[in-house]
């Protein structure tokens, strides 16, 4: 995990994405540690920026199950939120 200005970020793979009506996306994703592997979520959001291959903003829906991403966030409320999420090259 790295820390940038008040942000976090951290680098996993996407397990699931969940649309809410009327409310954010969830991704679920599994990050890995030197022990173990461990599963979370992410709430997106609606301002969050993506991206994949370029440095052209994207939309969610370039992310797929089995992506690698890496994630910019805040913590808010005990709530991890995306504020950027780029798509790895595979």
């Amino acid at each position: 995990m790295g820390k940038q200005n008040n942000f976090k970020f951290f680098t996993a793979k996407v397990i699931s994405i969940s649309e809410h009506r009327n409310a954010p996306f969830t991704i679920e994703v599994e990050t890995k540690s030197f022990l173990c592997k461990k599963k979370g979520a992410v709430t997106v959001d609606p301002r969050c920026t993506f991206y994949k291959y370029d440095k052209t903003p994207k939309t969610i829906d370039i992310i797929e199950q089995g992506d690698n991403i890496k994630i910019t966030y805040i913590i808010h409320k005990n709530i991890k939120v995306a504020f950027n999420i780029i798509v790895m090259p595979k």
